[in-house]
C-alpha cells in the first residue's frame, strides 16, 4: 500500500498541530490504543538530526485520529526552508512498524 504524501506548513516561533484520521484497509478507523507514534522531521532524509513532534490520539483511540504538534519554543528554534517528514507507528502486540504519512514541512519564517 502506497504512503499518503501529505504536505505541511510551519510558521516559526508559533504552536503548530495537524491532525490525521488514520484508516484500515477496508476505510474504517484504525484503533490507536495498541500503537506507539514516532513523528519526525529532517531536513535531509539521511542527516543526522531530527526534530521530534509530539504525538497524541483522541479521548477515544478507536476514532483512528491522530495528532503531531511542536511547541512555539521548538519551531523558534527551526530554520526557514524545507524538511522531510515521517508518521511511523509500532504495533504493541507484533512490533510491526509502518510508515503512515510522509511528505514535507516548509518551515516559514516570521518577523517578530
Amino acid at each position: 500500500m502506497a504512503v499518503p504524501v501529505i504536505n505541511i506548513v510551519v510558521e516559526e516561533g508559533t504552536d503548530f498541530q495537524r491532525t490525521y484520521s488514520l484508516k484500515k484497509s477496508d476505510g474504517s478507523p484504525l484503533d490507536l490504543s495498541i500503537y506507539e507514534f514516532d513523528a519526525k522531521m529532517r531536513k535531509w532524509t539521511d542527516s543526522a538530526g531530527s526534530i521530534s513532534f509530539g504525538t497524541t490520539y483522541n479521548a477515544d483511540p478507536s476514532a483512528g485520529q491522530l495528532t503531531i504538534s511542536l511547541t512555539n519554543a521548538q519551531t523558534g528554534i527551526i530554520t526557514a526552508g524545507r524538511y522531510n517528514y515521517d508518521i511511523i507507528i509500532d504495533n504493541q502486540n507484533n512490533n510491526k512498524k509502518t510508515k503512515v504519512i510522509s511528505g514535507q514541512v516548509k518551515v516559514n519564517s516570521t518577523v517578530s
